[in-house]
């Protein structure tokens, strides 16, 4: 059902007069400017009304439509809130007075609203029925903050009020040991190749916060170990423990680093014929038995026996190939690993910090993307169409697809030629030196 609210505002559109608000603030900037600014523009009366994914406002006889996610600023200061629509400095600016008792739900109704549409268009679902905390937070700075706590089956995040702020995502596989701060009455959560996240001052809820976070992780390593069991429960216990330490929610692992649960693995994710057949070639085409290549396995969704796997083998010519082995569409994904201007012909082995990085970087997009392929290829000609809307969200807010598409060189389908098709790719990239530079072959 909508949501109406009734007071006062002004509107200062782009060109005009403009308000140089802090977040903390609703108007008045470092400068002192804004209130002067605000104040040139006529006041009448306001009435805002928020619907599922959109509100309105009708100021002055003029009537407006925005989506959650246009709010780049939703800035409060007593009495009033400045809402932003748009992080440009021209962006049309509205400030919102005089609406009593009414504007701190306003406020917290378009701060979630914003939170869940711009989790939606990175493909997570929080709660409904939860509402998402305020908690206090430890910036990067080592300065106090304020942001939203918005748990989700996949992890959580941590998004600051100060909009100039980084959001803090994390994924339930990254969650590692979650301690209470005593002096703080906090919450110190580390999290695997990442900063820790600090909380202040929660009181009693700090252990509840440990609780849910360490559930989160709890979840994730009981996935992997189910899904370890299912495609190599014969294995002895130590390959499958190693590997279920180590394949946790789409975190590849290579052959070194599995060791003796490589190869069960390998034969049950490949039991498929047409991946089995496309890995030997591309194992070939690396080197045989010495190439780079790894495994990744994840549930479908958290709690569920699905299982999603992929291989990516470390081609020459300075490509990455990647293969999720699955049903559907089988093709062959190929990413540049170096900028084309700094390869130089080096062998995998030469390029083992960049691949690895490639590695993980992929497997995290296919698990931010809920394993769609289609988002990561698909031309910028072709992704204009109104029928990719959702993929467009997708790649403005996910980093980790937007780098997975500058990096993505080329979509080879199984398909007759396959082989000839990728043996002119791997050609044609190892001479290819400008990184703008599109493959003869990928229309086809």
């Amino acid at each position: 059902m909508p949501v109406t609210f009734a007071g006062e505002g002004r509107l200062i559109e782009p060109g005009g007069s403009r308000v140089h608000a802090d977040p903390g603030t609703a108007g008045a900037g470092a400068d002192g400017s804004g209130r002067a600014a605000a104040a040139s523009a006529p006041r009448s009366a306001l009435r805002i009304v928020l619907d599922a994914d959109s509100f309105a406002f009708e100021l002055g006889g003029q009537y407006r439509h925005a989506a959650y996610r246009d709010l780049a600023t939703v800035a409060v200061q007593a009495g009033s809130v400045l809402l932003a629509l748009g992080p440009s400095p021209g962006a049309s600016r509205l400030m919102c007075e005089r609406f009593g008792e009414q504007l701190g739900r306003l406020v917290t109704e378009l701060r979630e609203r914003r939170l869940r549409q711009r989790l939606a268009d990175r493909f997570i679902e929080p709660p409904a029925d939860k509402a998402i905390e305020l908690v206090e937070y430890e910036a990067t700075t080592g300065k106090p903050g304020v942001a939203q706590l918005a748990y989700h089956d996949r992890g959580f995040v941590l998004a600051p009020l100060d909009e100039r702020q980084p959001w803090q995502s994390v994924r339930r596989g990254r969650i590692g040991r979650a301690d209470l701060l005593p002096d703080v009455g906090g919450l110190q959560v580390d999290v695997l190749d990442g900063l820790p996240v600090r909380l202040l001052r929660l009181g009693p809820s700090a252990v509840r916060h440990g609780q849910a976070m360490t559930a989160l992780r709890d979840a994730a390593l009981a996935d992997a170990a189910a899904l370890v069991e299912a495609l190599i429960a014969d294995a002895p216990f130590e390959a499958r423990d190693r590997a279920a330490a180590l394949l946790v929610d789409g975190r590849p692992a290579d052959v070194d680093t599995l060791g003796p649960a490589w190869a069960p693995l390998e034969a049950a994710v490949l039991a498929e014929p047409t991946f089995a057949e496309s890995y030997r070639a591309l194992v070939a085409k690396a080197g045989g038995a010495s190439s780079r290549r790894w495994l990744a396995i994840a549930p479908e969704q958290p709690g569920s026996p699905q299982l999603r796997a992929w291989f990516l083998i470390a081609l020459p010519g300075n490509l990455l190939a990647m293969e999720l082995v699955s049903e559907g569409a089988h093709a062959t994904y190929c990413f540049r690993v170096l900028p084309r201007a700094s390869y130089a012909g080096q062998a995998p082995v030469a390029m083992r910090p960049a691949l690895d990085g490639a590695v993980a970087s992929i497997s995290q997009t296919l698990v931010d993307i809920r394993f769609l392929r289609e988002p990561i290829g698909l031309p910028d000609a072709a992704l204009a169409s109104p029928d990719y809307l959702r993929y467009r969200l997708a790649i403005a807010e996910l980093p980790s697809l937007a780098e997975a598409r500058r990096h993505f060189v080329a979509r080879i389908v199984h398909a007759t030629g396959w082989a000839a098709a990728l043996d002119d790719l791997l050609a044609w990239h190892g001479a290819c030196r400008d990184d703008a530079a599109i493959w003869p072959g990928r229309a086809a």
